[in-house]
């Protein structure tokens, strides 16, 4: 592993040192067909190994437990924090009333951000029939 973190250091140097040289547009231009090559190999590599396609089924399901563990951890996580702090889920932004909740309906001018329910609503902008306080 050192190798490896060595050679990505070394290159980052490099990179730095040259970085006002005009031939490393060159290379920008070929990290996602040198990436896409590597993908193939090491695909190819994978195919070839007899041991590991046979034990692909269970290298598979214990990647499928390992995804579902992790998303249904996660889950877990979510509703207990919505139930220890309530204010932490949806609709927490504070929403300024409006006549008539015209919030998201064609007819309010006040943007598009308040289209979404969730939206918090811009600070007293002058609403059709609506007079502005003075002082702001």
């Amino acid at each position: 592993m050192f190798i490896p973190i060595s050679l990505m250091l070394a290159g980052m140097a490099l990179g730095f040192c040259l970085r006002k040289v005009g031939c490393l547009a060159l290379v920008q231009r070929a990290i996602t067909p040198t990436i896409l090559l590597l993908l193939f190999v090491l695909g190819v590599a994978v195919g070839s190994d007899a041991e590991l396609m046979g034990n692909l089924p269970l290298l598979g399901g214990r990647a499928l437990a390992l995804t579902l563990a992790g998303v249904g951890g996660s889950m877990i996580g979510v509703l207990l924090i919505r139930r220890h702090f309530p204010g932490a889920g949806a609709g927490r932004h504070a929403r300024a009333p409006m006549p008539g909740d015209m919030a998201g309906s064609p007819e309010d001018a006040s943007g598009m951000a308040t289209a979404f329910e969730d939206a918090p609503v811009p600070p007293a902008a002058a609403r059709p029939g609506e007079e502005r306080p003075h002082g702001r």
